[in-house]
This record gives structure tokens, sequence and C-alpha cells, in this order.
């Protein structure tokens, strides 16, 4: 009599299922646009990521001009790990923040068309917010509790200046003003904004504190270097001078947390925050004054970029749209 043999796998009853994970090979755009940035050039890269998935994954996508970003026609794709930030540090390079405290420094080949990894540097924790200076090969980044200045010529990925518990709490938003690479500013859960010099031996001072609720965002006026906007997890937005640290000069209120503001080269705000609505403050005779208000996002908005005058957002509804003010 023939005995038949049946090939089984046999797991042990403490072997772990474990699937196996893997990145998608061709990009995916998701419903989850989290930034978007312009170079001089007026190319761009969105930020998205896949938030309802078991698996979280991000794709920086990078266009060559205004019309293929709102079409969301990518001439150039990286796919990895969910993304939180990005900015341009001249045409061809940019930075990229991850979920991981992964910080990414990107370079756009134009001979083969790629998108390559030229260095990278690597937080203890999620970094939240990027920033950049004009014409500088540093990139300043907030994780935890501490803020990071990395020096993209370093060869040893060392921070170039690395300050710990100034802050006591999760710092979640940092911003320069891009034409000095000494100055810039931070916020924090603390409910502390913080003005910084890397130049002082104590390089932090308190600019503002907020007696109710936690600061969310922070903006340099690249216009007039007096002054700041911090936005808070309540809902309103403090117009600060330098000049008279820990007071307010002005306060508008948007009724949702502050996700990001964004200043141009004049003196307009767009702010966004957990809405569909971008709303653009014009800081005039030291009052916040409500200029713009648009609701064609179905979600909530997380990306606010200024190109020529021009405000373009994007958020959780997987579209970008264009404001003309």
């Amino acid at each position: 009599m023939l005995e038949v043999q049946q090939n089984t796998v046999v797991y042990p009853p403490n072997k772990a299922l474990e699937r196996k994970i893997e990145l998608s090979t061709t990009p995916v755009v998701y419903d989850h646009l989290l930034f978007l940035d312009f170079n001089e050039k007026g190319e761009s890269i969105l930020g998205s990521s896949n938030l309802n998935g078991t698996l979280w994954e991000g794709t920086v996508l990078f266009f060559n001009n205004e019309e293929n970003l709102q079409l969301l026609k990518y001439n150039r794709s990286l796919i990895g790990s969910t993304v939180s930030d990005g900015k341009f540090i001249n045409d061809n390079t940019f930075a990229l923040a991850e979920d991981t405290g992964l910080l990414n420094i990107l370079s756009l080949s134009r001979e083969n068309s790629k998108v390559e990894s030229a260095t990278y540097f690597r937080e203890s924790d999620r970094i939240p917010k990027i920033a950049v200076w004009k014409n500088s090969p540093q990139v300043l980044s907030c994780s935890s509790k501490s803020v990071t200045v990395w020096d993209l010529n370093s060869t040893l990925r060392k921070p170039l200046h690395q300050f710990q518990d100034y802050h006591t709490e999760l710092v979640n938003y940092v911003d320069t003003l891009r034409a000095d690479p000494n100055i810039f500013v931070s916020a924090s859960l603390d409910r502390k904004c913080c003005l910084w010099d890397t130049r002082n031996p104590n390089p932090a001072s308190v600019l503002y504190n907020n007696e109710f609720c936690s600061i969310t965002s922070v903006a340099c006026n690249q216009h007039n270097s007096n002054y700041v906007v911090a936005g808070t997890e309540g809902g309103d937005i403090y117009l600060l001078d330098k000049r008279e640290p820990k007071e307010f000069i002005s306060v508008a209120s948007c009724n949702c947390y502050i996700y990001r503001i964004v200043f141009d080269d004049s003196n307009k705000l767009a702010v966004c925050g957990d809405l569909n609505k971008v709303l653009v403050f014009k800081c005039e005779d030291e009052i916040l004054n409500n200029a713009y208000c648009n609701d064609k996002h179905c979600g909530i908005v997380r990306g606010l970029a200024w190109y020529n005058e021009t405000l373009y957002s994007c958020g959780f509804d997987k579209q970008v749209v264009k404001h003309l003010l």
C-alpha cells in the first residue's frame, strides 16, 4: 500500500506570524497631502502619506510647473516612510522630514530625472517641522524638546547647534528669519514662543508665553524682522514685536487649532488649521486684518506655500488649490 506524503509547513506554537512589509513600487498619491514648497524656478514638491492603512508609507512628488502641481501630474517621485515636512534649500536640493526621525537631504539630478539622497541626519524622535535660510547650507529642525541646526557640508552628520530642554514640552514648530542665518523662532506645547540668536551665549529668550493653551505654530515676518506671529491650539493668532517681548500687540481668532502659518515676502500671512478653510491676514499698522477666506477644500488643510504672490494649499482631500488674492 502506497503512502501519500503531503508537504506541509509547520509553525512552532511560539513563532510570530509576521507579514512581509514592502513599500510600493509605483508612486501613490494618497489622500493626505501634508506639505508643499516651491523653489525659485517655480518647481515644487508635494508630500503625501498613507495615514489610514496598516503600512504608513509616504510619497514625495516633484512637479516642474504650477499647472502640473494642480493636476497632480508629477515628474519625479520618492517612496519611503511617512513624511511631515519638506523645504527647498536651493533649486536642486531639498530637505525632507520623516516621522522616523530621519532628516533626508535629497538632490534633483538634471541628468537622469531622479530624486537621489545626498546625505542624511537623524533625530531621536519624530521631526514635525523644518525650516531653512536663504542661500545657506543649514537646516533647522525640531524634535521632542530640542531644536537643532544642521550643516549640510558636515561629513560627521552631527549637529552644528543643538539646544535641548530650553523648552519643557514638545517643540512642534520652527521658522527662520531667512535673511539672517543666526535668527530663528520656535513654538512649543509648554505655551512658550522663543526667539533665538545663535551668536549669544544664552541663545534663547522667551518672546511670548500664553497663559491658556499651547503654541502650535510660529512665523517670522520676512518683510519686517521686528514682527513674529504665533498660532495656538485654541485658534488665536498673536502678533508679537521683538522690541516688546512677552506681550502681544494684536490678536485674531480662527476658531480652530492652528497648524501652519506662512508669511509671503510682504505683509500677508496665510493660515490653516483643523478646518477646510484657508485664511489670509494683512499685518498693517500693528493690526492683523482679515483679507481673504477660502473653503474650497473638502478636508482639513495642512500645506501652505507662496510663489510669486500667489498662495497654494493642500490638505486631506487630495487636491492642490490655487488662491488668487
